[in-house]
């Protein structure tokens, strides 16, 4: 196993609310690529298509016109068009032939394949299933990967989007089996069961914690309970960790989640959640006119 002591022994320590702008993820990716080689590297650059979902969510959700872009990512913004033009192609729609499934691969990450054919296969996508799909395809994804921390992290995540999923449309009378994605004994279990709460209990030593997230009504502290308990797993299973690749890939998951809410300013954060309260009031009108 690589070791890294001088990069790791020289990095500042982060808290979950810091302000202060002490390494940015640009800064901390210059130096990995100086850093790292193989599959080191190679894992990292699969951390930064984060930063990619998130420039492809707001290329939907403005219709191209964005007026931000997150140069972290691996793809430019030119790229991102191009990948959403291809997927508009009613070939994608319909099912990809493999001659073209084959050049996609080799330019773009299959899961985004997939979720955009989801999206173009459907009438009309809410922001919030929107994000909590391809982020669920995304960990889906890394669990591919051959690094067991990096799938464990992986699962994480997916198992909590999936049963803050389950957990949300239980209460509200909703079905929610084609929104569970992945294949683990988790999302297995979510799919199929009539009363997954007490089977999760017994399965996920934090089904107690995301309870808890489900059952607070204020969206941004919602996710902002998700990250904070992503967070304290991360200090958990890395605390035997001192200067190896998964300490580097925890530190950027760190920062991911600090400059998520140091960007996330008052205005920015109130003008999100309307945009949600605006689709949510969109979902309730459309139900209540199927239902009558």
């Amino acid at each position: 196993m690589s070791e890294y002591y001088a990069f790791v022994a020289g990095l500042p320590d982060l808290v979950f609310d810091e302000r202060k702008k002490i390494f940015t993820i640009q800064e901390y990716r210059e130096e990995l690529d100086k850093l790292l080689a193989g599959s080191d590297k190679k894992n990292i650059k699969k951390l930064l298509l984060k930063q990619d979902n998130d420039n492809l969510l707001s290329y939907l959700r403005h219709n191209g016109e964005k007026e931000e872009f997150d140069e972290i990512g691996l793809f430019s913004s030119k790229d991102i068009a191009a990948m959403v033009e291809e997927a508009k192609d009613d070939d994608v729609v319909a099912g990809m032939e493999e001659a073209k499934k084959r050049k996609w691969k080799r330019k773009y990450p299959e899961y985004i394949l997939q979720f955009l054919t989801d999206y173009f296969g459907k009438e009309e996508q809410s922001p919030i299933y929107m994000e909590d799909h391809l982020s669920g395809l995304y960990h889906n994804y890394l669990r591919n990967t051959n690094n067991e921390f990096l799938r464990t992290w992986s699962e994480l995540n997916m198992n909590i989007r999936n049963t803050l999923t389950a957990l949300s449309c239980r209460r509200n009378g909703m079905e929610y089996a084609d929104l569970i994605v992945g294949d683990n004994e988790v999302a297995q279990l979510l799919r199929t069961s009539t009363n997954p709460s007490h089977n999760l209990m017994e399965l996920i030593d934090y089904f107690e914690s995301i309870r808890n997230i489900d059952e607070k009504r204020d969206i941004l502290e919602k996710e902002q309970a998700i990250d904070h308990l992503l967070w304290n797993w991360l200090e958990e299973n890395t605390f035997f960790h001192y200067f190896d690749i998964e300490k580097i890939m925890a530190y950027l998951f760190k920062l991911q989640i600090i400059e998520r809410w140091r960007n996330l300013d008052k205005g920015r954060g109130e003008a999100i959640f309307r945009e949600i309260v605006s689709d949510l009031k969109k979902g309730i009108t459309k139900l209540e006119n199927f239902e009558n």
